[in-house]
């Protein structure tokens, strides 16, 4: 057996995921709502916990749900619970990767290159501070 990396682990798991979502909202099996919900099992037993993954993952499985129930009574599944699973699923697609620290949200990002600027610009200040404080006293001795 191979060792895979944690991000390895973490992204095949999104896929099956991903794939065993779309068969739900083609067919709707009661198969495919159990394979499901073991694998969101899984997933949640390799992160920390977090509630927004944690609600993702109910979101997600509700909708699955949904769709499973439509199609034990034999109607195809509705158009808007079809969409609220996509939906669950791309929330929750992008969720788990930034909690298990392979990606991190496009603010952080941002905020993180906002900080550098701001961090340079109050070393700037205090070297110009520093500066005139060294010149004044400078000043002042001359003057005495």
């Amino acid at each position: 057996m191979t060792d895979k990396s944690f991000e390895e682990t973490i992204r095949e798991r999104i896929a099956a995921v991903e794939l065993v979502a779309e068969s739900i909202a083609g067919q709707g099996r009661d198969t495919d709502l159990h394979d499901l919900r073991v694998l969101l099992i899984n997933i949640m037993s390799l992160l920390m916990r977090d509630p927004g993954v944690e609600a993702a993952v109910d979101d997600l499985y509700a909708a699955a749900k949904a769709i499973e129930r439509d199609a034990a009574i034999g109607v195809h599944p509705v158009p808007r619970n079809v969409r609220c699973l996509r939906t669950a699923l791309t929330r929750f697609s992008e969720r788990v990767p930034m909690v298990a620290g392979l990606s991190e949200p496009d603010d952080a990002r941002r905020f993180r290159g906002l900080e550098a600027a701001y961090a340079v610009q109050l070393e700037r200040t205090a070297e110009a501070t520093a500066e005139a404080d060294v010149e004044e006293a400078a000043d002042a001795r001359s003057a005495a």
